[in-house]
């Protein structure tokens, strides 16, 4: 059981949190507000905080979102955060990722069958997330030779923030996985 309410859409009452609410419904493309966000709505301005963090930084960019909650699910799954690990998977899916890929994703990243450029973001950004100081200039130029711009390289260590700062907290709060 969360250690924080959970507050329905319903339930909400300040107009702020209303209103990140209702972008968060429109903009993540599910239709509903994940519980990471409903456990946030007794401080409205966290709230909005943490969404437009999460908003700029997997939903805008120039690496496509896939790839960005492909990084996530890699730093969830190191990390053993149940929430962000199935939250992302089932995102992923709802997004068009075959579930294939979804399983050896999680069961066997060596031989997931994703291109060789997507496998090398996801290692630099699972490292940038859990082993930070250990990230050596050929790992930056390895990304580089991919094709990856300085901008692309920045929006893989800030999905990397952002994932670890949210397994934090859903780890935390004791954070319960949404009825999807």
């Amino acid at each position: 059981m969360s250690r924080f309410p959970i507050v329905e859409h319903e339930q909400v009452t300040d107009p702020l949190a209303q209103r990140v609410y209702d972008e968060i419904k429109a903009e993540l493309g599910f239709g509903m507000v994940p519980n990471l966000f409903k456990s946030m709505a007794t401080s409205p301005r966290f709230l909005e905080a943490n969404w437009n963090h999460f908003r700029s930084t997997v939903l805008h960019g120039k690496l496509p979102r896939t790839l960005k909650e492909m990084v996530g699910v890699a730093i969830s799954q190191h990390n053993n955060s149940q929430y962000a690990l199935n939250v992302h998977l089932h995102g992923l899916s709802a997004l068009g990722i075959s579930e294939e890929v979804l399983r050896m994703l999680v069961a066997d990243f060596a031989n997931c069958p994703l291109p060789e450029r997507e496998k090398s973001v996801i290692s630099f950004g699972l490292r940038a997330g859990t082993d930070p100081h250990n990230l050596s200039d050929a790992d930056y130029q390895s990304l580089r030779d991919f094709g990856l711009d300085e901008d692309e390289i920045f929006e893989v260590v800030a999905t990397a923030h952002l994932f670890t700062a949210v397994n934090m907290y859903t780890d935390a709060i004791a954070l319960e996985i949404d009825a999807l």
